[in-house]
């Protein structure tokens, strides 16, 4: 190689080098809010539909076949022979029994926990209304075999 493009290359790696050093560091996120960190606490939607299953007597699974994508909670439990308000006293004794173990372990302060107790029973009774919409699989959007999926 001749001198010239040694020289180049020498002092474009020198000015990249340089341009990398003086980045600024990525800024760091608001401390989040109870209800923000409540999903990664154990007290998020997964957890409301697997105690709603278990309520049902079906699995995760079934309870998203059963709603076929357009049923919400308090259909499905009509159709397997429970009541929705049956269905709302069990998801916010769930959730109050996980917002209870999350303070045990002092993941939450008793003040978050007020505050969350406080909105259990708006909580279900909103889960109940609403249509099943679990999706299932190892990747983001579209499952296993999807643009993100681990099937590829």
């Amino acid at each position: 190689m001749n001198k010239a493009v040694k020289a180049v290359l020498v002092i474009s790696s020198l000015a990249l080098a340089g341009a990398l050093a003086q980045q600024t560091p990525a800024p760091q996120p608001a401390p989040a809010q109870p209800m923000q960190r409540m999903m990664f606490r154990g007290l998020g939607v997964g957890n409301l539909y697997f105690s709603a299953a278990q309520f049902l007597g079906v699995t995760p699974a079934e309870l998203a076949v059963l709603s076929g994508g357009t049923k919400t909670l308090g259909q499905v439990a009509t159709d397997l022979g429970k009541t929705p308000a049956a269905l709302e006293a069990a998801l916010v004794t769930a959730r109050n029994q996980a917002i209870d173990q999350a303070v045990q372990v002092q993941r939450l302060t008793a003040q978050e926990a007020t505050t969350l107790k406080a909105s259990s029973q708006a909580v279900a009774k909103a889960f109940v209304a609403q249509p099943v919409q679990m999706r299932f699989g190892a990747g983001g959007r579209g499952g296993w075999d999807g643009p993100r999926g681990r099937g590829r």
